[in-house]
């Protein structure tokens, strides 16, 4: 039976970076590498990227 389900992730992520890099985009990327490498462990799940984007709601 196939089936489908759509998930939201928040992540807070720190990190040391200088002050003129983007950090978002340097984080979007590093987020985006780990879903991928997690694949390996999970063959018979596809999961699709559809979007990454900063959040400025601090809680």
């Amino acid at each position: 039976m196939q089936k489908a389900i759509q998930l939201k992730v928040t992540l807070w992520i720190e990190g040391e970076d200088e002050p003129a890099d983007d950090f978002a985009k340097y984080t979007t990327q590093a987020v985006t590498d780990m879903l991928n490498a997690g694949r390996v462990k999970y063959p018979k799940l596809k999961v699709t990227v559809k979007k990454i984007v900063e959040e400025n709601d601090e809680d």
